[in-house]
């Protein structure tokens, strides 16, 4: 069962960094989440908020601030003096990073939009594809439209339905996540940890589906999903999770 660090090793330094992905891969993570935005200029940087508020010394959404202003914030201070100054990577600085090393799983996690542009996802499908990159790509989201237009640009492309998501999670009582992923030709089923059991694992085995949940924290959920036969995880403690997996 392989282990996913969720927007890095985020419990020992600043979510979305490269210290971050660079320590999960230290651990011996078998691959790393992140999270892409666009800034008002058309740069692709890794976010999960849509502000930099929480995680920096200066203000205001992604889509409205210009690259050239983000690199100049500190997005490390927040979390510890020593990661004082730590700029906000970009895409390409992410993936340089990481075909240095044994990760062998990029999960980038694309948000769901309310528009119908959907131009940055071949960009970000070709900048993995420029960097060699492409057998490792895990493109995530909880909005479908984002996955197809994924495997639409290049089939080698693996795709992920992430669900719940807040108004989603009513819906999707009512129609089945894995039956539309499977539908759609898309590769994983990405269900909030809460929402996993053996029906679904085994549901999703016989759709065609690998399965793993997020955000897993608790180790004794570990003994449970091997038994499932999940296919992996999502977890804040990759190390720790690692660890559990090999013992058991």
């Amino acid at each position: 069962m392989f282990v996913i660090a969720h927007r890095g090793a985020n419990k020992f330094a600043p979510q979305n960094t490269i210290e971050a992905f660079v320590k999960a891969a230290d651990m011996g993570a078998d691959g790393v989440e992140t999270d892409v935005r666009i800034t008002k200029d058309g740069q692709l940087v890794l976010c999960h908020n849509t502000t930099v508020n929480k995680t920096s010394n200066g203000r205001g959404k992604v889509m409205n601030l210009y690259f050239g202003d983000m690199r100049d914030m500190d997005f490390g201070s927040w979390f510890g003096r020593k990661f004082s100054n730590t700029p906000i990577p970009t895409l390409d600085d992410f993936l340089e990073v990481m075909k240095t090393t044994n990760v062998s799983i990029l999960d980038i996690e694309l948000k769901p939009v309310t528009h119908k542009d959907l131009s940055f996802v071949p960009e970000v499908v070709y900048k993995v594809c420029s960097h060699g990159l492409i057998d490792r790509l895990l493109i995530s989201s909880f909005d479908k439209r984002i996955l197809s237009k994924a495997k639409a640009i290049d089939s080698r492309v693996k795709t992920g339905f992430l669900y719940p998501f807040f108004g989603e999670a009513v819906r999707m009582k009512f129609v089945s996540p894995i039956g539309m992923a499977a539908k759609s030709g898309f590769d994983y089923i990405l269900p909030h940890c809460s929402y996993i059991n053996e029906g679904i694992v085994k549901k999703a085995h016989k759709a065609g589906l690998k399965i793993a949940p997020w955000t897993v924290n608790d180790i004794s959920l570990i003994d449970k999903l091997c038994a499932w036969g999940a296919d992996g995880v999502i977890t804040d403690y990759p190390d720790i999770m690692k660890n559990k997996i090999e013992s058991v």
